[in-house]
């Protein structure tokens, strides 16, 4: 294990095999390793924006990229989300911050129109930030009327959210920077859109909010429409049984570099409505039985 090491550069020769690994460390002096085997595991932006930057006679476009398919299909999952006041007090904050979730949405014949998601309810506390509202509201109230609106709204206060699936666009995408960083190399560029497949399922999402809110009593009801990122970066070195539309196999080995694989979010081709840990974990052992079987 080396700290501090910014891989920069991954040197391949003409078989496709890489036969060295370059990093800088924080003074900006490179280094030189080699391996049997390598594995990119820098998620779904670092790892493409890596595999663009090796260029060299062997590889003009980067490693893994000779059909430019690296760094393409971006995907995460948009969230729009709804707030309210419940009719009766229900007191948040026991337990794990997500307890349930609506998954009803997750699969059916209404994906032909418009994107599957996941609505999840908050179980977070919120009597600090009712009482940031409170205190910011005149006229100021104190004391023991003070304490009665902070409870009043922190018990009742409730929030859902959603995550949207995202298609795998090929427009949506990751590649090297002309901005650089602190080391001089290339900063992640991003190029990322949300069609019109989420924004219908969003509409279909807020009547859901509002319906959750009808049913609970809910007053004071704040919609939350603009998308927010969930952080779930998947697609960019998509998985696939054709190099010509994907970037690693089945064993997320790279196609056309042997002994190359990516350990992430990145290989999956689709970002489906949920949250992709799981999955990563799954690639990742899946890696390594392969590289146990191969060494």
């Amino acid at each position: 294990m080396i700290d501090n090491a910014v891989v920069h550069h991954l040197e391949s020769d003409e078989s496709g095999t890489i036969r060295e690994v370059r990093y800088l460390d924080p003074a900006g002096k490179e280094h030189r390793l080699s391996a049997r085997r390598v594995v990119l595991a820098a998620n779904g932006i670092e790892t493409p924006k890596l595999m663009q930057m090796s260029v060299n006679a062997h590889t003009p476009d980067g490693v893994g990229n000779q059909n430019d398919m690296v760094g393409r299909h971006l995907m995460d999952h948009p969230g729009t989300g709804v707030s309210f006041l419940a009719d009766e007090t229900l007191w948040a904050g026991r337990g794990p911050q997500e307890m349930t979730s609506i998954i009803t949405w997750r699969d059916g014949d209404f994906r032909s129109e418009y994107s599957s998601k996941k609505l999840h309810l908050s179980n977070m506390a919120r009597t600090q930030q009712m009482t940031t509202e409170v205190l910011s509201e005149t006229p100021l109230r104190l004391g023991a009327e003070l304490q009665a609106q902070i409870d009043n709204r922190a018990s009742r206060f409730v929030q859902f959210d959603s995550f949207h699936e995202l298609l795998p666009e090929p427009s949506n995408r990751i590649t090297p920077s002309k901005k650089r960083d602190a080391l001089g190399l290339p900063r992640p560029e991003f190029r990322y859109a949300i069609d019109d497949y989420v924004k219908r399922s969003a509409v279909h999402t807020r009547e859901q909010y509002a319906r959750i809110a009808q049913l609970m009593g809910g007053t004071d009801i704040a919609f939350r429409d603009e998308f927010s990122n969930n952080q779930h970066i998947c697609g960019t070195t998509l998985m696939g049984d054709n190099p010509k539309q994907s970037v690693v196999d089945r064993d997320c080995r790279v196609h056309g570099h042997d002994n190359l694989f990516v350990a992430s979010s990145g290989c999956m081709p689709t970002v489906g409505s949920v949250n992709c840990t799981l999955t990563i974990a799954a690639l990742s052992l899946r890696i390594a039985d392969q590289l146990e079987q191969e060494m």
